[in-house]
């Protein structure tokens, strides 16, 4: 076994939060419950909540969905969705990270979400450029997905940006997705 992953999981059934990288600004890291309510409210924004998963309904099932999320998610499949945090404030920012794919058969996916305030600074892309070298040097990933739909112009100038290629557009919720895959290939 690892040794890297056996400390994580230890980290992890001790309650602490596993760092995932550090950029030159920006922090990520397991998402701990005092994160949810500004996760929420940035979830909920304008501009935002468009292009994302639902958050629950409301904040207290926000936050019970979490919690299970933090407990079991991160354990059984040693990723998530983390806490993205600016390094120099300590600001919660937003949320990035690699997830199981809904739509796609036996597809991880990367997903980033950056409150409306601190967009068009590049954060996006940086942290999506540490979680792939993360998801290929620590998981052992060899590709990974993006769904984004085609109106998010942000979120496919990110994933071209980042070296992802399209491969093909789907029709789902009402709106036109496009599917880019990354190969990656980290000695």
């Amino acid at each position: 076994m690892d040794p890297a992953f056996v400390q994580r999981d230890r980290a992890r059934k001790s309650g602490i939060a596993v760092e995932i990288a550090r950029t030159e600004r920006l922090l990520i890291r397991e998402t701990i419950l005092e994160d949810v309510p500004r996760l929420y409210e940035i979830g909920k924004r304008p501009g935002v909540c468009e292009y994302i998963k639902p958050m629950q309904p409301t904040l207290k099932d926000e936050t019970e969905f979490m919690d299970a999320y933090i407990h079991y998610a991160y354990v059984f499949y040693d990723y998530g969705l983390w806490t993205v945090l600016e390094q120099k404030s300590g600001e919660v920012i937003g949320r990035a990270g690699l997830f199981p794919s809904e739509t796609l058969e036996d597809a991880v996916e990367l997903g980033y979400m950056i409150t409306p305030e601190k967009q068009r600074r590049g954060y996006a892309g940086e942290c999506g450029k540490a979680i792939l070298h993360y998801a290929g040097t620590v998981l052992d990933l060899s590709r990974v997905h993006v769904l984004a739909d085609s109106r998010n112009t942000a979120s496919v100038r990110t994933a071209e940006n980042l070296g992802f290629r399209e491969c093909e557009r789907i029709q789902r919720e009402k709106a036109e997705w496009i599917h880019f895959i990354k190969f990656l290939e980290f000695l």
